[in-house]
C-alpha cells in the first residue's frame, strides 16, 4: 500500500510505499523521504498521482497547504490529517475542507501515527464499501420500482378491457397500453381464416411477417429491436423494442407476454359473444317463422277438417248407408280430427323446445355481456405507481 505524504511547511510531497510513520515525534519529516519526493506540476498531474496511492497524510504546521491543490484531491481518497502544534489558523480553516478520515495531534508517537493510519484507511474502505452496497441497493430498489410499475400496466390493462365489447376497441386498448410502455406496436387478430390488423395503415412487410408468424409454433420471437408474440387468435408485433437495456428489454418482453395472453382471451371472449348474439338472432327468427306458419297451419287446417268432417256427417245421413257403413265414415271423420289434434300437441311441442332454447341463449347472453364503459379521455390512459 502506498502513502502520498504532504507537508504544509515545505510544500513537498513524498510517496511512500509503505504504512509506516515518515515523521518524528515533533512531526518533522524523516531523512529518508527523500528519496520518495515527487512534484506534481499542476492540478491534474496530482489527480493522477492520487490515483496510484491509497493513503493521503497531511502534515499541517505554520503554512497553509495550497487550496487549488487541496480541491484536485479526489472525494474517495482516504486522508488522515497530522495537526503539529504551531499549526497556524488559516491552516486549521482548511481542515474543514478536507472531510478527513483522522485526527492525530501532537506531541506524536509512532504508534498513535501507525495506528491512525491504519484505522482511517480502514473506515474510509468501509465508508466506501457501504456506499457502493447502498448504490446497489438502489438500483435494486430502482429496477424493482420499474417491475412493479410495468406490472401495474398489465393489471391496468386487464381492468380495462374486461368491459371491451368489439375486437376494434381491444386493438385500440391495446396499442394504448404499448405506448405507455414507451414502445409502438401492430395488433392482428385472426379468426375463421379473417385478419383484422392495427392500426389499418400497415407497411406490408409487417403484414407478411405476422402472417409468417402465424404459421409457426412459437409463442414469442425476439430479433434485435422486434418482438413478436404469437397466439392462436392474437398476435402483437414490437417494433421498437430497448435493445440497448438488457434488463429493460428482458422485463418488457414479460410484460407484454402478459398483455398479449390477456388480449387472446379477452378476443375469444369477444367472438364468442359476436357468435352467440348471431346465433341468437337466427333462433328468433326461426321461432317467429315456425309461430307464424303454424298459426296459419292450424286455422286452415282445422277449417278445413271441420268442414270436412261435417259434411261427411251430412252425407252419412243421406246416401242410404246401412249402419255399419255410416259408422265407419263418421269414425274416419273423428280420427282425422283427432290426428289433427296430435299434430297441433308435436307442434307445441317443437315451439315450446325452441322457447326454451331462446331462453338459454338469452341467459348465455346475459352472462356474456357487459357493460362497455365509455371511451376515456387521452389523460386517462396512463398508469404511474411511482
Amino acid at each position: 500500500m502506498e502513502k502520498l505524504w504532504w507537508f504544509s511547511e515545505s510544500g513537498h510531497m513524498f510517496k511512500v510505499p509503505n504504512a509506516e510513520s515518515m515523521v518524528d515525534d515533533e512531526g518533522a519529516p524523516r531523512a529518508e523521504l527523500m528519496d520518495y519526493c515527487v512534484s506534481p506540476a499542476n492540478t491534474n498531474e496530482l489527480r493522477s498521482l492520487c490515483a496510484t496511492v491509497d493513503q493521503l497524510v497531511l502534515v499541517f504546521s505554520r503554512k497553509s497547504f495550497d487550496p487549488h491543490y487541496l480541491a484536485a484531491i479526489p472525494q474517495d481518497l482516504p486522508r488522515l490529517a497530522l495537526i503539529k502544534s504551531n499549526t497556524s489558523v488559516d491552516a486549521r480553516l482548511q481542515l474543514d475542507e478536507l472531510e478527513l478520515d483522522g485526527l492525530v495531534f501532537s506531541p506524536f508517537t509512532q504508534d498513535a501515527i501507525i495506528t491512525s493510519i491504519k484505522k482511517s484507511y480502514d473506515d474510509k474502505q468501509s465508508l466506501l464499501t457501504l456506499q457502493e452496497e447502498l448504490k446497489n441497493y438502489s438500483s435494486i430498489a430502482f429496477t424493482a420500482m420499474s417491475s412493479a410499475s410495468e406490472m401495474g400496466q398489465v393489471a391496468f390493462y386487464a381492468q380495462a378491457v374486461q368491459n371491451i365489447s368489439s375486437l376494434e376497441r381491444l386493438a385500440q386498448q391495446t396499442l394504448r397500453s404499448l405506448a405507455d410502455l414507451s414502445v409502438n406496436g401492430i395488433v392482428q387478430f385472426c379468426f375463421d381464416g379473417v385478419q383484422d390488423i392495427y392500426p389499418k395503415a400497415v407497411a406490408p412487410g409487417y403484414r407478411r411477417l405476422l402472417d409468417q408468424m402465424r404459421s409457426s409454433a412459437l409463442r414469442i420471437i425476439s430479433q434485435g429491436r422486434f418482438l413478436i408474440f404469437n397466439f392462436e387468435n392474437a398476435q402483437i408485433l414490437i417494433t421498437d423494442a430497448p435493445v440497448a437495456d438488457g434488463e429493460k428489454y428482458g422485463r418488457l418482453r414479460d410484460v407484454i407476454a402478459h398483455i398479449a395472453s390477456i388480449a387472446e382471451a379477452r378476443a375469444k371472449t369477444i367472438k364468442a359473444n359476436m357468435m352467440l348474439k348471431e346465433q341468437q338472432e337466427n333462433t328468433r327468427m326461426v321461432m317467429m317463422l315456425l309461430e307464424m306458419a303454424s298459426k296459419d297451419n292450424r286455422q286452415s287446417v282445422k277449417k278445413i277438417m271441420t268442414e270436412l268432417s261435417l259434411s261427411l256427417r251430412e252425407l252419412a245421413t243421406g246416401m242410404d248407408l246401412t249402419l255399419q257403413q255410416e259408422t265407419a265414415m263418421l269414425q274416419l271423420s273423428d280420427h282425422a280430427l283427432g290426428s289433427l289434434e296430435r299434430l297441433h300437441e308435436a307442434t307445441d311441442a317443437i315451439e315450446d323446445h325452441f322457447r326454451s332454447l331462446v331462453v338459454q341463449l338469452d341467459m348465455a347472453a346475459k352472462l356474456l355481456h357487459t357493460e362497455e364503459a365509455p371511451e376515456a379521455s387521452v389523460a386517462d390512459q396512463s398508469v404511474e405507481l411511482f
